[in-house]
């Protein structure tokens, strides 16, 4: 692996994952040769991961707020339709490719490859004929031979937040799944009443560290106004994205003041898309600096790099780290092994492999107080699931005594579009409450998790040392093993001159050099809001609020479109018997509610699952390691029994084994302190 730790831009990014893919192959080939089958299979299944991963990037907004230009300009080619008229009305994702077409996916399940030129036919609503097309697309892929999308790099364009009920849904869908997201504000009309409540209670409070806020249309105001225009906005967005993590973490809790520390200031940049198009085509340097769009790409890169792709990055090393451990781990056996005498070798393979039964003894009595934990989340919450069906009750009543009526809305000519104004409030009333509710819960889950996972270090401490005594039973004198083997020991010379740790040591020695966390991928190396993002990416355990909100939001939104008996209040002539009347319909809308919709069970297996995780992760790693450690010693076992030795060839080669897996061990410790040093 080269020493290049700048990762800081796509290019090197990708060259230092492309490095470390190579690395682990090398390490793969090793294992395979040392018959080290679950530490090959791993090392197989992380290569497979990383050349699928890509990065995401959604673009949000409202309508008409350029966001179709963004994307063209990051493209550096107008590929997406844009009009002066609301444009997207499907998902359109673009990646590369050399040949173009689009795929369109259509809701039914048929797809469909159509030329780029007729995109605008499927997924836009320029024509009735288009938007009536569009309404059957579930998403449109635009393969496109684009330098910025060359670089394992996904965009999706989405359709206008407040255009259409049902597209604003889908989009929302997507946001905790993507990596980075670009969010357009018009500098002509910055902040409209849906991004305030966009920003005070639609989006995550997870999320602001994976967002830009990119103000559009510059140009068309002073340089004095454009820097007045996006400082206010920079001020607006901190002070609505401060509110919603006070209500979801509390003011006073450390995760807040963690949170503070952390996010910072929003990233709110000023640019002009249309300029920045019109110069990447015409290859105009000054007017592309006159867009501002440089310091805006530069922004999204950091944020997939260094941030993003750092988790990414991690994972690599960790692999590499705990693989080529394994690797030093099984040829050292092997070296102490074959220079003791059989009976010395028979009395430690059986102390040896009484050592990893009690490993695994240990690790299920762990697995116990996993469990425990996840039932002490459950009961730390039970008083909020308990009180969930009482808030939102009591969210909708508000809202219906706070609803402004007159003599004229009981008239029969209104009934029903006061009807529909009072459920519409209603129905965001209760939505919003729900979130926040299910923001506070996945919070109190995201930290008991957290804190899960740093009290197994003393468990991962006992079985790394444990692993180091399973060494220590075959570590021979210097003597012993010059006795048995005449000449000079590649072997030996090569671990002595790559690895800073003794025979029966080497373990316990990783993680004095600062590798913790190994088990559970390397989390208890990340801390602060990072943290959870790196749980989440190792572990690919812990759904997000949106899961829990979307189970306890099934069928209750569904339910609030019928009728709250309105037959029987369009015959009240008084505003308070109207309201009453629609209260009790209410309440006997959510009773039902209550009862075919357990949302107390449905946050338990939440949390249950998420413990499962932490479990998963743990046997996982920890059988790869006892398997590979069982079968090393089982075939020294058969090897002593055949009396056979290694022949200078299979020396040497194990040599030049141990050479190469140390000078990687120690050059990839270096970018796992790098890359601990930027998450922290």
């Amino acid at each position: 692996m080269k020493q290049a730790l700048d990762f800081g831009s796509y290019a090197a990014f990708k060259e230092i994952v492309e490095d470390l893919k190579e690395s682990l192959i090398q390490l793969k080939e090793y294992c395979d040769a040392l018959g080290l089958e679950n530490t090959s299979r791993s090392i197989h299944d992380t290569v497979e991961k990383a050349i699928k991963e890509r990065f995401e990037i959604a673009v949000v907004g409202e309508f008409k707020r350029g966001k179709s230009t963004i994307i063209n300009a990051l493209l550096g080619k107008e590929v997406l339709p844009a009009d002066v008229l609301p444009a997207t009305a499907t998902l359109n994702r673009v990646t590369y490719s050399e040949n173009p077409y689009v795929l369109v996916e259509y809701k039914c399940g048929d797809t469909e490859k159509v030329k780029i030129g007729d995109l605008k036919d499927y997924v836009t609503k320029l024509s009735f004929e288009s938007e009536k097309k569009s309404e059957s697309v579930r998403q449109a892929t635009v393969y496109y031979d684009t330098e910025f999308c060359r670089n394992n790099v996904d965009i999706i364009d989405t359709p206008g937040l407040n255009d259409d009920e049902q597209m604003t849904k889908v989009t929302m869908s997507i946001l905790p799944k993507i990596d980075a997201a670009v969010f357009v504000i018009s500098a002509n009309s910055p902040f409209s009443q849906f991004e305030k409540e966009f920003l005070e209670k639609k989006m995550l409070t997870s999320d602001l560290g994976r967002i830009i806020f990119a103000v559009n249309c510059f140009g068309t105001f002073s340089k004095e106004d454009e820097d007045r225009i996006v400082e206010t906005v920079a001020k607006r967005i901190g002070v609505y994205v401060m509110e919603k993590a006070k209500l979801v973490m509390g003011e006073n809790s450390k995760e807040f003041d963690v949170y503070k520390r952390k996010i910072g200031k929003p990233r709110v940049i000023g640019v002009y898309a249309k300029k920045a198009l019109t110069a990447k085509g015409t290859r105009n340097a000054a007017l592309l600096a006159e867009s501002n769009f440089p310091a805006f790409e530069n922004v999204l890169e950091s944020i997939l790099t260094m941030e993003r792709g750092a988790i990414s990055l991690q994972i690599l090393a960790n692999k590499i780290i705990s693989s080529g451990s394994e690797i030093i781990n099984s040829i050292m056996l092997r070296e102490n092994a074959l220079a003791m005498e059989s009976d010395e070798f028979l009395e430690k393979y059986e102390a040896a492999i009484d050592e990893i039964d009690e490993i695994r003894t240990k690790k299920r009595a762990e697995f116990v107080k996993i469990n425990e934990a996840a039932a002490n989340v459950f009961k730390g919450l039970q008083p909020t699931l308990d009180s969930y069906w009482l808030q939102i009750e009591e969210t909708a009543m508000n809202i219906i005594d706070d609803f402004p009526m007159s003599a004229e809305d009981l008239k029969r000519e209104r009934t029903k579009m006061v009807y529909s104004m009072l459920t519409d409030k209603i129905k965001d009333g209760i939505e919003n409450k729900a979130q926040l509710i299910c923001e506070k819960i996945h919070n109190e889950i995201t930290i008991a998790l957290s804190d899960e996972a740093v009290r197994l270090q003393s468990f991962e401490d006992e079985f790394y040392a444990s692993i180091g005594r399973i060494q220590q039973m075959f570590a021979v004198s210097q003597n012993k093993r010059e006795q048995s083997i005449s000449g000079s020991n590649p072997i030996m010379v090569a671990l002595g001159g790559t690895i800073s740790v003794g025979t029966g040591g080497l373990f316990v020695g990783l993680r004095e050099a600062g590798f913790k966390g190994a088990l559970l991928g390397g989390f208890t190396g990340v801390t602060g809001t990072s943290a959870t993002i790196f749980l989440a990416g190792a572990l690919g355990i812990l759904g997000g609020p949106m899961t829990i909100f979307a189970f306890a939001m099934a069928g209750l939104v569904g339910t609030l479109t019928g009728k709250f008996a309105v037959d029987k209040i369009l015959v009240q002539e008084r505003i308070d018997k109207y309201k009453s009347n629609f209260k009790s319909a209410v309440k006997k809308q959510f009773k039902e509610m209550k009862i075919t919709s357990d949302f107390s069970e449905t946050v338990r297996r939440q949390i249950f699952a998420s413990f499962q995780g932490l479990k998963s992760k743990i046997e996982e790693e920890t059988e790869i390691i006892l398997l590979d450690t069982q079968k090393t010693l089982d075939s020294l076992n058969r090897l002593k029994a055949e009396k056979k030795m290694t022949s200078d060839n299979e020396r040497e080669a194990l040599g030049d084994c141990a050479e190469y897996v140390g000078g990687l061990l120690a050059q990839t410790y270096a970018l796992h302190k790098k890359l601990t040093d930027e998450t922290q």
